[in-house]
């Protein structure tokens, strides 16, 4: 006879706790089960083994870098770098010397000119780019195939696709540079130059050379303070200076008016009128900066569209031998183009 005491088997179990562990175990199962639906379903695997592709933000944000052509190009190797927008190649077995289209920086082994600012930085950051690389080089019918200095003229590629003209101008290492035509890339480079002025890169900086031609070691040029004008007198600005500084060709909006040629040995200057406007040009300046000298014959009326060549009504003022860019400024003393004599 059982007495009151009598203990149940260690290993038998409690009926209520066999009811929990069936529980338990149906739940395990149901979780099993909703796990293997997930991890089968379409796309699950795709979305769970498929990295997320690296974000390639063109430079800089927000403007859309040039893509390498999928034909068209030569072969070279890069074999020596002359300043921040020229280099030396080796090209079908010969050296050539390269001047690259669309982008221009500052001076830094100009035989007549002091080294300028950011001169010797685009020139290191062009040699980290290309020196011993072999690039891919691209033309451009609209410019031709070689400048009065011999140079050929290139879009120069690097075999990852990018464009080494459009990362100078984007990096703030020298300026969008338009040669009489409009070149392929010209939006873009345009664009790239306008984002690097707004984020202050390179040459860009009020700590560097606040985007101006001075030369190096001068430090950044202040913006000029504007004289109080009067109706009786109104002076030229600081930008003017008597044709004296080469000024900034990134500054100049080549607008109403812009410089198409400068003929140096007839001595003429061909202007255009680009706005949608009639544009009086007495009072205009335009300076010869190699001789610090005005282009006199500047003046009348320039209806919207329309081109007209100046000649000069003095003696020779353009420099035939060397480099003598053009500037052209309104009656107020703001530089409206430049023609850089390449």
């Amino acid at each position: 006879m059982a007495t009151f005491n009598q203990r149940r088997p260690i290993d038998a179990p409690i009926p209520h706790l066999r009811r929990a562990w069936r529980t338990i175990a149906g739940l395990v199962a149901v979780c099993c089960f909703l796990a293997l639906m997930l991890a089968t379903a379409p796309g699950a695997e795709a979305e769970a083994t498929t990295p997320t592709a690296a974000q390639t933000s063109p430079t800089p944000t927000g403007v859309q870098a040039p893509s390498l052509p999928e034909s068209g190009l030569e072969r070279a190797t890069v074999t020596n770098i002359v300043d921040g927008d020229t280099i030396d190649a080796t090209l079908n077995g010969r050296t050539v010397r390269i001047r690259l289209l669309g982008v221009d920086t500052p001076e830094s082994v100009h035989p007549s000119r002091p080294v300028e600012c950011f001169g010797r930085e685009a020139s290191r950051f062009l040699k980290e780019l290309l020196d011993g690389q072999t690039v891919l080089l691209e033309s451009d019918a609209s410019q031709g195939d070689r400048d009065r200095y011999n140079r050929l003229l290139r879009f120069v590629w690097l075999p990852d696709g990018r464009l080494v003209n459009y990362e100078i101008i984007a990096q703030g290492y020298g300026f969008e540079y338009t040669f009489n035509l409009p070149y392929k890339y010209q939006d873009q480079f345009k664009a790239a130059q306008r984002a690097a002025r707004e984020a202050q890169s390179g040459l860009w900086s009020p700590n560097a050379c606040n985007g101006e031609r001075t030369p190096a070691g001068a430090g950044a040029t202040p913006a000029p303070t504007a004289a109080p004008t009067t109706a009786a007198s109104n002076p030229l600005p600081r930008s003017f200076n008597n044709c004296k500084p080469d000024p900034n060709a990134a500054r100049a909006p080549n607008a109403p008016v812009a410089i198409v040629n400068v003929n140096k040995r007839t001595e003429t200057v061909t202007l255009k009128n680009v706005s949608a406007t009639t544009v009086n040009l007495d009072g205009w300046i335009m300076c010869s900066i190699k001789g610090s000298q005005i282009h006199q014959g500047i003046g009348g009326v320039l209806e919207p569209g329309k081109t007209r060549a100046f000649k000069h009504t003095g003696g020779n003022i353009w420099n035939n031998r060397e480099t003598d860019p053009g500037a052209l400024y309104d009656p107020q003393g703001r530089l409206v183009s430049y023609w850089a004599d390449r």
